[in-house]
């Protein structure tokens, strides 16, 4: 992959492993990890620098704020506000993985969502899809979204148990492939993420 790819993570809810995919490929691709916007006390961006075998490969937020909400409303909390003008992916040497916030229409403000920002940075698309009763409304919703815009889709990354049957479904919908799989774990070691990430990109050919 080109040294300058930026690949855009994101994900039809929230908490659905934007972040591990994120950090799983960081370490696949030896490139950087950037979240423009942070909102909560706890930052991604420490989690997946304690989880890389190369440390500081990750770019400070442009945006952190403290309250876990949506970034405008986080923003409003403080006094500050976010345009998407603003979140300017860094320049670096090597891939750029770039986690979004939230799914992929939270709102930055009262008329911009975190979707306007991303496509500007003209990057490659990782979607994550998280099985659970009504994932397959905000996957086709997502979908849409982005096939509106022309935002290319690099692959689909599943978290959870597998379903062969859905997944090839989801699959053909979207016209794409699958990056790799997600399974619990009790604990995600940096270990982990580093075995997955070998993993994933042995499957990429």
């Amino acid at each position: 992959m080109s040294r300058n790819l930026r690949i855009i993570v994101v994900g039809i809810d929230t908490n659905v492993g934007k972040t591990v995919t994120s950090a799983i490929l960081t370490e696949a691709l030896q490139g950087y990890y950037w979240k423009p916007v942070q909102c909560g006390p706890l930052k991604d961006r420490d989690w997946v620098a304690d989880k890389l075998s190369l440390k500081e490969r990750c770019y400070p937020e442009a945006f952190c704020l403290h309250s876990p909400c949506s970034p405008h409303l986080a923003a409003e909390k403080e006094g500050l506000s976010i345009t998407a003008q603003e979140l300017i992916p860094p320049l670096c040497s090597a891939p750029l993985i770039i986690e979004g916030t939230g799914g992929l229409l939270c709102p930055l403000n009262s008329h911009e969502t975190w979707v306007d920002a991303a496509a500007s940075w003209r990057g490659l698309y990782v979607l994550v899809h998280r099985h659970y009763l009504g994932s397959f409304n905000h996957f086709f919703l997502t979908l849409e979204a982005m096939q509106r815009r022309n935002l290319p889709l690099l692959g689909i990354v599943f978290n959870g148990l597998s379903d062969a049957q859905t997944e090839a479904m989801l699959l053909k919908k979207a016209n794409t492939i699958c990056l790799g799989r997600l399974l619990w774990e009790p604990q995600l070691t940096p270990q982990i993420v580093q075995h997955l990430a070998k993993q994933w990109k042995e499957t990429w050919g």
